[in-house]
């Protein structure tokens, strides 16, 4: 599936937020903590995107069980 595709990219995006909020850690307090929490989101969203394009490739697999069995 494509969608892992956009799921590793999510991932290296909140790579890159976590290490722009490094190294604007000292001057800019606020700013580090959106960066972050920004980053959080997206590895969250990231880490359910996951689960779905799984749950769905088992779903998948279960109709084509289903299928064959019913003929």
């Amino acid at each position: 599936m494509d969608g892992m595709t956009d799921i590793a990219e999510a991932h290296a995006t909140a790579l890159v937020l976590r290490a722009t909020a490094k190294a604007v850690r000292g001057e800019r307090g606020p700013l580090m903590f959106r960066l972050n929490r920004a980053a959080d989101i997206l590895d969250g969203m990231a880490a359910l995107a996951v689960r779905c394009l799984e749950r769905i490739k088992q779903l998948e697999e279960e109709l084509r069980q289903f299928r064959a069995g019913g003929k």
